[in-house]
């Protein structure tokens, strides 16, 4: 914690590998329908890779997903952040048997968000049984609503929240690590949940 915040921090150490951490409900709660947010900032430098998201509790292995289902709120990577202004994109995503990153067809849409990591930007989806829509400071950027087979809609089943800072990977680390960092922080203001009765 610092300053009444919740902090995810990756740490370099003397050996070069990163250590970080991954928050998550999983066996503790979980909910079908209603509104996630959480209030957070990102961390600006190349290699990182944060993300607020929900995965389907039918999750195993690497076999049951993404049947299971999958939402990000947020992923945000350090590269697409300007250095100067701290301007930065977050993407939102569903992923579930008939659409993932696999198959390159994932539905997905972008928004630019300002000072992105030295000011706090409020980070939501509204789910319901027809939809699920992501927002940005209450501002809508990104909807999917295919309700037509299991494999397209396994949001009617529980999910659990996962919050994480990772470093590296495919993603985070498609344009290199930041040489001049040995240390990354995600810090989350809140995160609230409004299941739907």
């Amino acid at each position: 914690r610092e300053n009444g915040n919740l902090i995810i921090k990756s740490i370099l150490d003397e050996n070069g590998h990163w250590t970080s951490a991954r928050l998550t409900t999983r066996g503790k709660t979980s909910f079908v329908y209603g509104k996630i947010e959480f209030r957070a900032k990102v961390p600006p430098y190349r290699g990182n890779w944060a993300a607020g998201w929900t995965l389907g509790d039918d999750y195993v292995d690497e076999l049951s997903w993404p049947y299971c289902g999958e939402i990000d709120i947020l992923e945000s990577v350090g590269y697409e952040m300007n250095d100067t202004t701290g301007n930065g994109i977050a993407h939102a995503s569903v992923h579930c048997g008939a659409y993932y990153f696999k198959l390159g067809n994932q539905p997905t849409n972008t928004i630019n968000v300002s000072e992105m990591h030295t000011k706090f930007h409020t980070y939501s989806i509204e789910w319901s049984e027809s939809e699920i829509s992501a927002f940005v400071d209450d501002q809508k950027y990104f909807s999917y609503g295919d309700t037509s087979s299991a494999l397209s809609w396994p949001f009617d089943k529980a999910q659990n929240i996962i919050l994480n800072l990772a470093m590296g990977g495919g993603w985070g680390g498609l344009k290199g690590m930041d040489q001049n960092v040995d240390t990354q922080k995600m810090t989350l203001d809140y995160v609230r949940v409004y299941e739907k009765k």
